[in-house]
């Protein structure tokens, strides 16, 4: 009985984990859900396989994933053309793009709504400023591509976060 119910919570796990990895495509934190399901196995298994130091580099790599994707838009805005105005567009476009996006295409329109909006955000910053449309064109692109990179390197950073865990639990 205690090795089917190890692996009802092993299968479990990995269901919670996968569905914290596809959450990340809907705009939502999917790297501190992953956290949050460690701690959860953790309690249930009384810390044996998952320690709170497991937890601890999870909850750092979450950060250090969140991190890089709310400010990747900014820097390569910012890297385009370097002003405190263009990196808050940015930042804020993208995420009223997020947000506006959130309820199309079954929540992936948050993904693409913070992509178009970090650029909109950043051209619109540039035009703000005296800039030309061939300026916030290109500033915004950059941008568009600083929050894509962002989003890809947050998803690669939840990908070792589950290698981690895997490593932690079997």
């Amino acid at each position: 009985m205690e090795t089917v119910l190890h692996v009802a919570g092993l299968l479990l796990l990995l269901v919670v984990c996968l569905a914290a990895l596809t959450s990340l495509l809907l705009g939502l934190p999917g790297t501190f859900f992953i956290v949050v399901a460690a701690l959860v196995y953790g309690w249930a298994t009384g810390f044996a396989a998952v320690s709170w130091s497991t937890l601890g580099w999870l909850f750092l790599l979450a950060l250090i994933g969140e991190g890089i994707e709310f400010f990747a838009g900014a820097a390569g805005a910012a890297g385009e053309r370097p002003s405190r105005r263009v990196m808050v567009g940015a930042l804020a476009g993208g995420f009223v793009g997020g947000l506006v996006g959130a309820p199309f295409l079954f929540g992936v329109g948050a993904l693409v709504g913070a992509l178009f909006g970090a650029f909109a955000g950043a051209a619109l910053a540039v035009v703000s400023e005296g800039g030309t449309m061939g300026s916030a064109l290109s500033t915004g692109v950059a941008a568009f591509r600083g929050r894509l990179l962002g989003f890809v390197l947050k998803a690669a950073v939840a990908v070792v976060m589950l290698v981690v865990l895997a490593a932690a639990v079997l």
